[in-house]
């Protein structure tokens, strides 16, 4: 049984892999965070059956610092969950890359690159952020003696569920305004998107861990829908229709966009911290976001080569929600009323 590091445990999707990864009872699972956590929480290690405190206090700007720390928590397994938008988050992992290498305790590492396959041209996804998790590959390529995985749960489908079901991740729109009862959709709406709920997904990567082996892709995509579909699924629900626009993929990718969700123009407003650029910055995330689900990168049906962690631990498991599921309990009663 490991010695887990869960690095951003304390963050919105790093909460969930931590609170995933103790619930199996099988792991000393531990968070690395920057910030000042209460350690008084102590937990019983299943390894020892003695009390420790699961927090790992560090800045990730010594890589000797990390070393030290993970030896002698004796950490077997990383898991990243940082936020990559920026160069102090990359720069981080690629320490935490580094020192994991030199620790002769450290075998195994999962890379924050939660979402989909990043190594395409911007002709499949024109995100540019991306260039942060393909340093992190680079990083890891060029590692002795780790063996790592990319895991893609696809599409987040809490998204399609606020603000009515219970999610760790801030509120955004994509595609569709329920409340509002407002659909914008890139193309003709028949690219298909593949999700995963964020639970499930911390579920499917915390089983991984039990793997002897990993392919260097593991996906955890429950549903794959075409937004067409997804449109159609939220309007039953309701029990109406929606308002629905299309705009030219081309537009999404000069980040000229046609019609904003009014919800969205509400978030830009309430949360300038999170959009310190303003509106101006909003949407082009999402531009880049939604041309890329049109341009196919968020079909991971079309990927190969891959473990399917949903088939491959069926049963092992509660059934994973489905978007179907997600939709009805979030929108049968029509709460816009």
């Amino acid at each position: 049984m490991p010695v887990v590091a869960v690095a951003g445990g304390g963050g919105d999707l790093g909460r969930l892999i931590t609170e995933a990864l103790f619930e199996t009872g099988k792991y000393e699972v531990y968070v690395m965070s920057r910030k000042a956590m209460q350690s008084d929480a102590s937990r019983i290690s299943p390894l020892t059956g003695e009390h420790y405190a699961p927090v790992i206090q560090t800045d990730y700007v010594s890589e000797d610092a990390l070393v030290e720390q993970l030896t002698e928590k004796r950490v077997s397994v990383i898991v990243c969950a940082f936020i990559i938008d920026s160069d102090s988050a990359s720069d981080s992992q690629l320490r935490l890359i580094r020192a994991a290498d030199r620790c002769a305790c450290v075998k195994r590492f999962i890379p924050s690159e939660y979402n989909v396959e990043y190594d395409v041209g911007d002709d499949v996804l024109p995100y540019p952020e991306k260039r942060f998790h393909l340093a992190a590959r680079r990083e890891l390529a060029q590692t002795s003696s780790l063996e790592y995985a990319f895991v893609y749960p696809g599409m987040f489908m809490d998204y399609f569920g606020m603000p009515h079901i219970k999610t760790n991740l801030r509120p955004l729109y994509f595609f569709i305004d329920p409340a509002k009862g407002q659909a914008v959709l890139p193309g003709d709406g028949e690219a298909r998107m593949s999700m995963t709920l964020t639970t499930d997904f911390a579920r499917y990567l915390a089983l991984a861990l039990e793997l002897d082996v990993w392919p260097r892709v593991l996906t955890t995509a429950t549903s794959t829908v075409s937004l067409n579909e997804l449109v159609r699924l939220v309007e039953k629900s309701l029990g109406r229709k929606l308002e629905v626009r299309y705009q030219p993929v081309e537009k999404l990718l000069r980040h000229e966009t046609v019609a904003d969700l009014p919800t969205n123009l509400d978030i830009a407003k309430e949360f300038p911290e999170r959009f310190p650029r303003g509106l101006d910055q909003l949407r082009a995330l999402i531009a880049d976001l939604e041309a890329g689900v049109a341009l196919g990168a968020f079909d991971l049906a079309t990927l190969s080569g891959h473990l399917d962690l949903v088939k491959a631990f069926e049963g092992r498991i509660s059934e994973p929600t489905r978007i179907e599921e997600l939709v009805e309990e979030a929108w049968k009663a029509d709460f816009s009323q």
